[in-house]
């Protein structure tokens, strides 16, 4: 990856050539946490009623993080980073049959949150990233595999410390990034001959390499190694296509059909270092952050920026322009915050189980050359908006989202696209009965479709209230209702005033259903932080329960309802 022209003759410039052993500084930043979870069917649990069918009791497990970001700085200038993720999310205990004589085990295992397994995709040491930053005439320029957050956490949500209302963070936003951030005004004025104000304007700019992968699910054409009349298809024939001869053999060497997995030995032998494949975009970021600023004689914060995001990839034909804005008020306790943002372009990319339109197949796209079955117009929103009225003891919170969703994932319009897993809406609804049933009706396979807990294809209302009646202690209510917005009658079904063309109406409710939660937490020690938190989610028919193996029953009236408990505890040391 290449910085800028210009940022590269100052690196040059002022490089230093040694640095004493006594000018830099060790620091360590991290936490270690363990979260107790247990879901039940109905209020308080219900020895009858289970939280997924199937069970004999009801869910429990404690899992675990520590979390170690060791830092080098030299005098402020320049730093340097990495982060670690120790038995990441792992479950306590041995979950996974692993000792022969389970009454004399010891051992535990890695069975991660979720169920994967030690030899999947949870591994008890993970180097997440490492990244260098350090500071230039005009600026600071940030090098590596780098957290990456923006706003409030709707599009880019860096997953780290402990920010949400209730819930836990499990992932975050890693980059492979190069990017260079200034004061565009204090340069202006510089240049000119003035003396630079202190306008805290921020301008960024910044090139990420994301994926390196060929298309694993989907081809788009055809491959055969014989003609009709058996002989082998060779270089020169009309029906000689060089895709099937990734080898440079002169015939075809594989054989598929248009919706067969491509394999790892089907790549060629420098697909490493081929750039077709490459998913890479541009970053570009501007952002005034206001702090202490004089209205009406009171102290009052304003942060107002634009973040946008040029991605392409050449071997799918994608150019995506995503768009984010943000802003955040806070004055004599009234409390604003909104960000939204859209993603708009072509695609070729989205070829996973389930998104393919079939009948498209063989049908060339003229704007990307490739099988009309893959080529998909995005056209994809979110937004969050909260407002309210912030004091020392207490605030009171109204919070409105918003996930489009796609009632066809299949045809060419694509428009859905869950908010980041991070952002944290509740604990049940969406973190836990939603996410089950986006992973259960969507194959492993096209887990990117999966919500992962984020908000998926609703709206939503949060109203929320803190009270902290003593020193480190606080406690919170909210909550959550929320309504489909293209229901695609598998994970949310239809219903007959909904305004989509859906085949069959499964469903009569409005809204996909509600849920109260309720938080108490302490900070003692300075370092040590506990929470207690608790949810109770009333669902409606919109889901299917039947086909994702969730509780539920019948009322009276002939209308599936789902009854869902949680408890939930957790204690951390950050350090």
């Amino acid at each position: 990856m290449l910085l800028p022209a210009a940022a590269l003759a100052l690196l040059a410039a002022t490089a230093p050539a040694h640095a004493a052993e006594d000018d830099w500084k060790f620091e360590l930043e991290g936490y270690y946490r363990t979260r107790a979870y247990i879901f039940a069917g109905g209020l308080f649990g219900n020895k009858d009623v289970k939280f997924y069918d199937g069970q004999e009791h009801d869910a429990r497990m404690l899992v675990q993080r520590l979390r170690l970001q060791p830092g080098v700085n030299f005098q402020d200038r320049a730093k340097f980073f990495m982060m670690a993720d120790v038995l990441d999310d792992v479950v306590w205990g041995d979950n996974q049959s692993a000792a022969s004589t389970a009454l004399f085990a010891g051992d535990p295992t890695s069975t991660g949150y979720g169920g994967t397994t030690d030899g999947q995709a949870r591994d008890t040491f993970r180097l997440k990233r490492a990244w260098m930053e350090f500071k230039v005439p005009v600026g600071l320029v940030r090098v590596g595999r780098q957290p990456s957050s923006w706003g409030m956490g709707l599009l880019a949500n860096s997953g780290d410390g402990f920010d949400d209302v209730v819930g836990e963070n499990h992932g975050g936003s890693t980059y492979d990034r190069a990017i260079f951030a200034t004061k565009p005004i204090a340069i202006a004025q510089t240049i000119a001959g003035k003396e630079p104000a202190d306008i805290p304007l921020f301008f960024a700019i910044g090139v990420d390499r994301l994926v390196e992968d060929p298309l694993i699910q989907y081809y788009g054409f055809k491959c055969q190694t014989a003609n009709s009349d058996g002989s082998t298809i060779k270089e020169g024939d009309d029906n000689y296509d060089a895709r099937c001869d990734p080898d440079g053999e002169g015939f075809h060497t594989v054989e598929h059909d248009f919706d067969e997995d491509r394999t790892d030995d089907q790549r060629t032998r420098t697909w490493w270092i081929d750039q077709d494949d490459d998913v890479m975009e541009m970053v570009y970021a501007l952002i005034y952050r206001g702090e202490g600023l004089d209205i009406g004689g009171s102290k009052a914060d304003l942060t107002v920026g634009g973040y946008m995001v040029n991605r392409i990839q050449d071997e799918t034909a994608s150019k995506v322009l995503i768009a984010d804005a943000y802003v955040r008020f806070l004055w004599k306790g009234i409390y604003l915050e909104g960000e939204g943002l859209t993603i708009q372009g072509k695609t070729a990319a989205i070829a996973l189980p389930g998104a393919v339109d079939a009948t498209q197949t063989g049908q060339t796209d003229p704007d990307t050359g490739l099988d009309k079955a893959l080529t998909k117009n995005a056209n994809i929103w979110g937004y969050v908006v909260k407002g309210g009225y912030q004091q020392e003891l207490y605030s009171v919170i109204f919070e409105h989202g918003f996930a489009s969703g796609d009632d066809n994932p299949a045809d060419a319009e694509f428009t859905g696209r869950p908010l980041h897993a991070d952002y944290n809406v509740g604990l049940l609804l969406y973190e836990e009965v939603l996410a089950h049933v986006t992973a259960a009706t969507w194959s492993d396979a096209a887990s990117g479709l999966w919500s992962n807990g984020g908000v998926y294809n609703s709206r939503y209302i949060y109203p929320q209230a803190t009270w902290k009646p003593m020193d480190g202690w606080e406690v919170t209510g909210a909550w959550l209702m929320a309504w489909p917005h293209k229901p695609d009658g598998s994970r949310i079904l239809c219903a007959p005033d909904d305004e989509v063309a859906c085949e069959e109406f499964g469903a009569t409710a409005k809204s996909i259903g509600w849920e109260a939660d309720l938080a108490l937490k302490h900070r003692f020690h300075n370092h040590v932080l506990f929470s207690l938190e608790s949810a109770y989610a009333r669902t409606t028919d919109r889901l299917p329960y039947e086909t994702v193996g969730l509780h539920f029953k019948t009322t009276d009236d002939g209308k599936r309802v789902g009854n869902f408990y949680t408890l939930q505890s957790r204690i951390a040391y950050e350090f």
